[in-house]
C-alpha cells in the first residue's frame, strides 16, 4: 500500500520537481516507511511506500532493466506470483520479490489487458520512454484511488485529491455546483466527478492512454453485471462459495507483516475473522463502540471473539474524542462524505494502527450478497413494478397525504414510484425539493436521476433487487464504502484489504439468484447458511449494524453548541443559507424532526470548504508543519 504523484507533459521541461515534492509531502501518510521520484522526459513521479510485501526491495518509482519502462503502483495484486511463473518460464528475469516487476514485465507483454489478469487492488501508472506514453489504470471494483486534472499539454496524477492543494497550475480549488446538489442526495460526490470540477476521478475498471501531454481515451476494460443464476443446487453452491471465500482471504493474508481484522457484531467481518483466525491463529482483531445506548458493538463482536478464540481489542469512544476527530476526518476524505461512521472507522483505523499495519474488513458483502435491510422491500413492493398508471398514482396519492413516520407511508410510495425514480443507492439524504431552502446554488433543472439513469438503463427487465445491488456497486459502494475503508485507514499508514471485493468471488456472488441471497426473513441467507458452523448462533442471523454513531443523540445534547458554531462561523454562504440550516438544527434538538443525517452533510460541507477553499492557505501552512 502506498501512494503517488505524477506528471505527463508535452514539453520535457515543464517538469516541476518542488511542486512535486509538495503534493507528495501532502499524502506522506499513504507511505510513511520510504520516498522517492524520479524525472524521465515529459514524465515524472514521487512516490511514498508503506512496506509491506518484500520489505528490503520493491520500492519506486521502479525502471525496467532496459530502461524502457517506469512504472509506480499503489495497492496489492495478490496473485503476481502466479502470474511471474509463466514469465519466468519463458525466460523473463526478475531480481526482487515485488509486484512492480510483475506488472511491467506483464505490460511489456500483453499490453493495457494485461490489467484483466490481475487480482487484487490498484492504482497503476506506467510511462514507456520508447513510445513516448502513459499508461494509467485503476482497479474493477474501485478500491484504490486515483485522481487526475488535465489542462493544456499536461496532466496531473495523486492518489489523492488532497495533493492538488499544491497544485500551483490548478489555482485552488473550487465548488461545482452539480457536483453540490448531487452530493445533499447521495451524501458523496457520484463518481468521476469530485466537489471542485477541477479534478476528476478514474472510474474503477477504466485505463488511460496518453501521449504528446495529453489523453487519448479512456477505456472501461470490464463491466461487472450480475448474470443470469446458475442451476447448481443450493447447498453446492453454499460450499463453492465456502472454498472461493476462504481462497479469497487466503490470497488477501499474503504479506511480510502482520495482518489484524476489523471484527463488528455482524456476519461479514465475522466470517472474515473466522477464516483468518483458521489460517493464522492468534490474530488481532478490533472493534469501536461508543458509550451510548443501542449504539455499540463491543459486546456482541466480544462475544463473536471469544467464540473464534482470537484476541480481541476494543475501543470505547467518547463525544469529546469524535468532536476532536471531526475536522481531520473532513481532511482525509478529499471530497465530502457525509457518513457518520466516517469518524469511528478514522478512529478504530489509528487503534489498528498501533498494533498491525495491514487488516482484513468485511466490506463488499452487503453488495455482492445483498445484505441491505431494504433489498428485503424488494421482494414486495417489487411486484408492482408493472402494475398499471392509475393503481401506481393511487399509492402515491395514499404515501402522500399519510404523515411521516406511520407505517406504510413508505410502502405505497415504493409501489406507486418506479425503481429508478427513487432509488439511488444506499443512502438518501435530500429530495430535490427539500434542497430549494438551504441550497442557494440549487438548480430546479437537475435531478439525482441524471446520475443513476444510465445505470438502469443497463439492468431493464431484472429483478427490482437485483437492480438496486447494480446501483449500490456502481454509486454507493465507490463512493462511500471505499473511499472512507481507504482514506481513514491511510491517514494512519493502515492498510485495509477486502477479501469480499475479489474477482473470483465476484464471478461466484454474481450467479446467485434473488432466492438464493434473501429467504427466511434475513439478507445475505447463503453467506449465513456457508459459514453457520464457522460463528456463534447469534450472530448467524444478527441484522448489519455497520459503524452505529450516536450522532442523532448527540446533536440534541453534547454536539448541539458545536454544531451551532460551525453553520454561524461558515464561510459558505455562496453555497449554504445558514438560517435554514439553524432551524434544521434547533428542529432536530426539539425533537420536531430528525435531521441528523441532514444536518451532518451540512457540517461536513462547511468543514471541507474551509479546509479546501476559504482557508487554503492557512491548511497549507498547517500542512507543511505537519499539523494535517
Amino acid at each position: 500500500m502506498c501512494g503517488f504523484v505524477g506528471m505527463f507533459n508535452r514539453d520535457p521541461s515543464f517538469n516541476n520537481e518542488d511542486q512535486l515534492a509538495r503534493m507528495s509531502h501532502v499524502i506522506r501518510h499513504r507511505g510513511p516507511d520510504e520516498s522517492d521520484y524520479i524525472v524521465r522526459d515529459s514524465f515524472c513521479a514521487a512516490f511514498r511506500r508503506l512496506s509491506i510485501i518484500d520489505l528490503d526491495h520493491g520500492s519506486q518509482p521502479y525502471t525496467s532493466p532496459n530502461g524502457r519502462f517506469t512504472a509506480v503502483f499503489n495497492g496489492e495484486i495478490y496473485n503476481y506470483r502466479d502470474l511471474r511463473a509463466p514469465l519466468q518460464k519463458e525466460g523473463a528475469a526478475f531480481f526482487t520479490n515485488s509486484e512492480i516487476e510483475v506488472i511491467v514485465a506483464l505490460y511489456r507483454k500483453y499490453g493495457p489487458d494485461f490489467v484483466k489478469m490481475l487480482r487484487g487492488m490498484f492504482a497503476i501508472m506506467i510511462y514507456d520512454g520508447e513510445k513516448k506514453n502513459c499508461f494509467v489504470c485503476r482497479d474493477p471494483f474501485g478500491i484504490k484511488p486515483l485522481y487526475y486534472r488535465e489542462e493544456k499539454d499536461r496532466v496531473v496524477f495523486a492518489s489523492e485529491m488532497k495533493a492538488f492543494i499544491f497544485d500551483e497550475e490548478m489555482g485552488g480549488f473550487d465548488v461545482d455546483k452539480k457536483s453540490l446538489q448531487n452530493y445533499f442526495t447521495f451524501q458523496y460526490v457520484p463518481e468521476p466527478d469530485t466537489m471542485t470540477g477541477r479534478v476528476k476521478a478514474l472510474e474503477a475498471s477504466h485505463y488511460m492512454l496518453l501521449s504528446g501531454g495529453k489523453i487519448e481515451k479512456i477505456v472501461q476494460y470490464e463491466d461487472y453485471r450480475f448474470q443470469t443464476p446458475t442451476k447448481e443446487s443450493f447447498e453446492a453452491k453454499a460450499e463453492k462459495l465456502r472454498k472461493v471465500l476462504t481462497e479469497s482471504v487466503e490470497y488477501h493474508m499474503i504479506s511480510d507483516v502482520e495482518v489484524g481484522t476489523f471484527l463488528s457484531s455482524g456476519i461479514d467481518s465475522a466470517v472474515v475473522t473466522a477464516i483468518s483466525s483458521r489460517l493464522n491463529p492468534g490474530i488481532k482483531a478490533l472493534t469501536v463502540g461508543f458509550d451510548v445506548s443501542s449504539y455499540s458493538e463491543l459486546d456482541d463482536a466480544a462475544e463473536i471473539a471469544k467464540h473464534l478464540n482470537v484476541e480481541h481489542i476494543q475501543l470505547k469512544g467518547t463525544c469529546e474524542q469524535f468532536k476532536n476527530a471531526f475536522e481531520h476526518v473532513v481532511w482525509s476524505l478529499d471530497s465530502p462524505v457525509a457518513d457518520p461512521s466516517t469518524v469511528a472507522i478514522y478512529m478504530i483505523a489509528g487503534e489498528a494502527s498501533r498494533y498491525v499495519k495491514t487488516i482484513l474488513s468485511g466490506e463488499g458483502a452487503d453488495e455482492l450478497f445483498g445484505g441491505y435491510k431494504f433489498y428485503l422491500d424488494s421482494k414486495l413492493s417489487g411486484r408492482f413494478e408493472n402494475a398499471p398508471a392509475l393503481f401506481k398514482a393511487a399509492c402515491r396519492g395514499i404515501s402522500a397525504v399519510w404523515p411521516k413516520g406511520v407505517k406504510g407511508k413508505a410502502f405505497f410510495h415504493r409501489a406507486g414510484t418506479r425503481l429508478e425514480d427513487r432509488y439511488v443507492g444506499n443512502a438518501f439524504l435530500f429530495e430535490e425539493k427539500e434542497k430549494k431552502p438551504f441550497l442557494k446554488t440549487f438548480d430546479p433543472h437537475q435531478s439525482y436521476t441524471d446520475v443513476t439513469r444510465g445505470i438502469f438503463e443497463k439492468t431493464r427487465g431484472q429483478h427490482p433487487m437485483v437492480r438496486m445491488q447494480d446501483c449500490d456497486l456502481h454509486t454507493w459502494l465507490r463512493g462511500d464504502i471505499l473511499v472512507k475503508g481507504d482514506r481513514l485507514s491511510m491517514a494512519h499508514s493502515l492498510e485495509v484489504r477486502v477479501p469480499f471485493l475479489d474477482r473470483e468471488v465476484w464471478k461466484f456472488a454474481s450467479t446467485l439468484s434473488v432466492d438464493e441471497k434473501l429467504r427466511e426473513g434475513t439478507t445475505k441467507y447463503i453467506l449465513r447458511y456457508a459459514f453457520k458452523d464457522y460463528v456463534n448462533p447469534e450472530t448467524f442471523m444478527r441484522p448489519k449494524l455497520g459503524y452505529p454513531v450516536p450522532v442523532r443523540v448527540w446533536l440534541r445534547g453534547e454536539l448541539y453548541e458545536w454544531a451551532r458554531d460551525i453553520i454561524q462561523n461558515s464561510q459558505a454562504d455562496e453555497y449554504i443559507d445558514k438560517k435554514a440550516a439553524l432551524k434544521m438544527l434547533e428542529d432536530h434538538r426539539a425533537g420536531k424532526a430528525d435531521n441528523y443525517r441532514k444536518l451532518w452533510s451540512i457540517l461536513v460541507f462547511i468543514t471541507w470548504h474551509r479546509l479546501y477553499i476559504a482557508d487554503a492557505e492557512g491548511t497549507k501552512k498547517r500542512l507543511l508543519r505537519g499539523e494535517l
